[in-house]
């Protein structure tokens, strides 16, 4: 006997969740107005299938799975710890980290984000806490 497809009905809408917003890296926002005007609005890493634009702070030293807090949380969110990255490019770090951790845009977390070396639009720079960078020979 065949049946007949009958579509499920929802009676009152689906409850919308933060998991999104949990998820998301959330940098303070004077933190990310220095991280624009570093990049410019435009893709510090600059990988395969680069965007161009720069939506998402990536942090270089993981957050964990908690995330950080208090002290922890202000020396992860600053700028030597931050790039400035496209969804595809943020997404290409996390898909391939042994080639992003030799390109100094992951780190581990017993390294000091300010005085490793990371691959800035083909170049190797030291980003510093104030904003700036160090192009290295």
């Amino acid at each position: 006997m065949l049946r007949r497809y009958v579509p499920l009905i929802r009676r009152r809408a689906i409850k919308r969740t933060l998991m999104a917003r949990r998820l998301r890296a959330r940098v303070p926002d004077s933190v990310l107005a220095a991280l624009t005007a570093r990049s410019g609005g435009v893709c510090e890493m600059q990988l395969v299938g680069c965007q161009g634009q720069a939506t998402d702070p990536c942090h270089r030293i993981k957050r964990g799975i908690g995330g950080r807090h208090g002290a922890a949380k202000r020396l992860s969110d600053r700028l030597s710890n931050l790039v400035h990255g496209c969804r595809m490019c943020h997404d290409w770090c996390h898909a391939r980290p042994a080639e992003a951790y030799d390109f100094g845009l992951m780190l581990r977390e017993w390294q000091d984000p300010a005085v490793e070396p990371v691959l800035r639009r083909g170049q190797w720079v030291l980003l510093d806490d104030d904003g700036g960078w160090e192009v290295l020979a």
